[in-house]
């Protein structure tokens, strides 16, 4: 559950409970104290007068029916933006006399805005509420799964994770029996062919949760340790680089008089870059290390001679 799930639900409870206490929140969404006391500290600064202490480490409203009433006053004009950019049917679950605002945003992003490609992936799997109640109990799973080769494979007593959107798709982050990459897999949800939970149960893996909270790329290897990279990007691309972070572990390290950047990375699999720094090619350089650089130029030099 990220912060956003959290905040709503701490919200649905203040407003259906005389108070909320963090050591609560903490066992309701299988987190520690610490990052329960950030989001109250989010929800202080949101809410304002109308949260109050009554005693330490409690928290309840001035006013539970006056909630709404107040979320008017705040400008979610924005929020209701992002959500009718790319799926306007989904503010049919907002209720429009407590929001009068969403219909004008209807409106304006018809008017506005047009997304050319649909960068979400429709979770159309019948699984999908299985997973769900799978996580939440933490039952193992066996499935069978087409992967990359389209082959059918069975997997058996998998510990299902997370589900993690990424990329523009939906999976199902999970701890298999095999070898490789230590047991953990993303597996695309509508990729899962088959489903049956098992009776048996397993303790949760904090350091698997650890994993799929910071990864930075579906390619990232799990307990695999990072190594640096180092790259030059000319002065004609750089601005791209300036406004967008590409993995999580991106730091501009130094500018060029011209205006080239080094940029770093932190990475364990060089595959979480090599599509990045083939889009960029001829205007992006490897600095470091000598294996990344020696294999990107037996890729270049393997793909001119096919065309030659």
């Amino acid at each position: 559950m990220n912060q956003a799930e959290r905040i709503l639900k701490t919200l649905t409870l203040l407003q259906s409970e005389e108070q909320v206490c963090t050591h609560r929140l903490a066992d309701i969404f299988e987190t520690n104290l610490r990052t329960v006391q950030r989001d109250m500290a989010l929800l202080e600064a949101f809410l304002r007068d109308a949260l109050i202490n009554p005693s330490r480490g409690c928290y309840a409203l001035q006013n539970r029916e006056d909630l709404f009433h107040y979320l008017q006053s705040v400008d979610l004009r924005s929020f209701f933006e992002f959500i009718a950019l790319f799926d306007e049917k989904q503010l049919s679950v907002f209720d429009t006399k407590t929001f009068p605002v969403i219909e004008q945003v209807r409106r304006d992003a018809k008017a506005i805005y047009h997304i050319a490609d649909k960068p979400i992936e429709d979770l159309d799997s019948p699984f999908t509420n299985q997973i769900r109640q799978a996580i939440k109990t933490r039952q193992r799973i066996t499935v069978t799964y087409t992967d990359r080769d389209t082959k059918i494979k069975t997997f058996a007593r998998v510990k299902p994770v997370k589900i993690v959107f990424a990329e523009g798709n939906w999976y199902l982050a999970a701890l298999t029996e095999e070898e490789q990459n230590g047991g953990f897999k993303f597996l695309r949800i509508n990729f899962i062919k088959s489903f049956k939970p098992e009776r048996e149960t397993f303790h949760r893996d904090v350091e698997a949760e650890k994993f799929v909270q910071n990864f930075q790329s579906l390619f990232q290897n799990y307990k695999i340790p990072t190594y640096p990279v180092e790259l030059k990007i000319d002065h004609r691309i750089a601005r791209y680089f300036r406004v967008k972070k590409f993995l999580k572990s991106q730091q501009i390290v130094h500018e060029e008089p011209n205006g080239d950047l080094i940029v770093t990375y932190r990475i364990n699999n060089e595959m979480e870059l090599i599509p990045l720094i083939k889009k960029w090619i001829p205007h992006i350089h490897v600095l470091s290390p000598e294996p990344l650089q020696k294999q990107l130029k037996e890729e270049v030099a393997s793909y001119l001679a096919q065309i030659e």
